[in-house]
């Protein structure tokens, strides 16, 4: 048995038989599947209820992810319960690197030719807010992976899913939103995309969505919420290593209902394969914290959390970038703004930069949302 590290290539070369065992928990909760350099999603064959087998993808050519990730992260819960990960290589055995964050989806390697020998780049890279992140980042499409078709589409045939859908107003989860205009919010489309109705955290007052941009992950809802709007800065570009502020209501479950505030810098420009809607920064954030705000040191909005990659996979270098979230630029809930047709009031730009004013003004313009059945 070998302890491969993160990066660390392992010889394919003549292997006859390549599998993958969960010896942790949560194996039912579980689903493996490779990812070519093309996009093509190809489910992993299951041979045990804990087990899969790469099969012909010792043979090919194509630069392909192997990944594991959470069926119902939407519930909860990370692939790191499952670890131990073993992959058996023509009987040898290599435990394979846990995560060092929560992860709802785990980039386990890459397979790759090198020199017309095929040989498996080892990771433990992979995304805070599961396969659904993955497939944002990637361009793809999420039902084109198994057992993550949207509700309407999903089989009653389908396993787990064959479970009663929950009943009407029961709990599906929580993301954040941010007050932008007087009874307006906005917050991530797939924040909202497998709820019936909607609720403000504190207060329980209803949401009503009025517009979905669901190329971009954002969504604008109207309801009765006390607060005062943040500035929406959609006019000054931000700019690189700019100081922002992240806040949002991450694992409310496990971190209490008040809100959460982070620090870091605008680390990239745009977001990932050169996205320009979107831009890169570096304050942590947390499962929940999706649809949060990203203001600048002033308090003004210059982005909406949308994504967090907790380590990008560099295909090739066996490097690591830690801290990699995505926030969608601020100058989109301009234009949806627009779209919708919704005339909301200029709020002047803040220039007060004291820390505790600031943060106290984010209480009052970011909210939690309860996402029902």
């Amino acid at each position: 048995m070998t302890n491969p590290m993160s990066g660390e290539r392992l010889s394919l070369l003549g292997a006859a038989q390549c599998l993958i065992r969960i010896d942790g928990s949560n194996a039912d909760r579980i689903a493996a599947v490779a990812v070519g350099a093309s996009g093509t999603v190809v489910p992993l064959e299951q041979i045990a209820a804990n087990e899969w087998s790469l099969g012909r993808l010792l043979r090919g050519s194509e630069a392909t992810e192997i990944l594991l990730y959470v069926i119902d992260d939407r519930q909860g819960g990370f692939v790191n319960d499952s670890y131990p990960v073993t992959m058996r290589i023509d009987g040898v055995e290599h435990t394979l690197p846990a995560p060092t964050e929560q992860l709802a989806a785990v980039i386990l390697g890459e397979i790759y030719q090198k020199a017309g020998a095929p040989r498996l780049k080892v990771s433990n890279e992979g995304y805070i807010f599961g396969i659904d992140a993955y497939a944002r980042a990637r361009d793809l499409r999420v039902p084109a992976f198994p057992k993550r078709t949207s509700p309407s589409e999903r089989p009653h045939s389908e396993g787990r899913d064959d479970r009663p859908p929950p009943p009407a107003g029961s709990a599906l989860g929580s993301g954040s939103g941010i007050l932008i205009a007087p009874g307006i919010i906005v917050t991530n489309a797939h924040v909202i995309e497998d709820g019936s109705s909607f609720q403000v955290g504190r207060g329980r007052h209803p949401l009503t969505p009025i517009a979905v941009d669901r190329m971009h992950d954002l969504a604008l809802l109207r309801g009765d919420v006390e607060g005062v709007p943040l500035p929406l800065r959609s006019s000054s570009p931000i700019w690189l290593g700019e100081a922002i502020m992240a806040a949002g209501y991450p694992l409310m479950d496990l971190l209490g209902a008040d809100l959460k505030v982070s620090t870091g810098n605008v680390s990239g420009m745009t977001g990932s394969h050169g996205d320009v809607a979107r831009f890169q920064f570096t304050a942590p954030i947390g499962s929940g914290s999706s649809g949060g705000a990203v203001i600048d040191e002033f308090g003004n909005l210059i982005g909406v959390t949308s994504a967090s990659l907790a380590h990008e996979n560099v295909r090739g270098r066996g490097s690591i970038s830690e801290n990699v979230n995505f926030g969608i630029k601020a100058s989109m809930v301009h234009e949806l703004l627009a779209a919708a047709g919704i005339d909301a009031p200029a709020t002047p730009l803040a220039t007060e930069s004291a820390r505790r004013e600031v943060v106290q003004r984010l209480r009052r313009s970011v909210i939690s949302i309860n996402v029902m059945a």
